[in-house]
């Protein structure tokens, strides 16, 4: 089976940069990754740079899309778009893998 598109979910509160990393794993091999955040991105101080640089990169480096039903995470980290969880269910049927986090 070829992938060709690829969605990443984040629920789990604990795994947001683990899952960052593998958008841009993903993305570096040329494969289109959209990123699904659940919830509003809470991230050790130490990292905050850092995640801001990544989702940069992604967005537009690698064009991925990043996704989130919570708009505090519109204003705080400035990459994501708004798109409600039900709008997210009807269009992860677009994608070749979903990849829970």
């Amino acid at each position: 089976m070829k992938v060709d598109k690829v969605a990443v979910i984040i629920r789990d509160t604990e795994n947001y940069w683990e899952a960052l990393r593998s958008c841009l794993g993903l993305g570096c091999e040329m494969i289109e990754t959209h990123m699904f955040v659940l919830g509003e991105v809470g991230m050790p101080k130490d990292r905050v740079q850092a995640y801001k640089e990544n989702l940069e990169f992604l967005g537009e480096e690698l064009d991925g899309r990043n996704f989130t039903d919570s708009k505090a995470n519109i204003e705080k980290w400035n990459f994501f778009r708004y798109m409600a969880l039900d709008d997210m269910a009807e269009k992860l049927c677009e994608y070749d893998l979903l990849i829970p986090f």
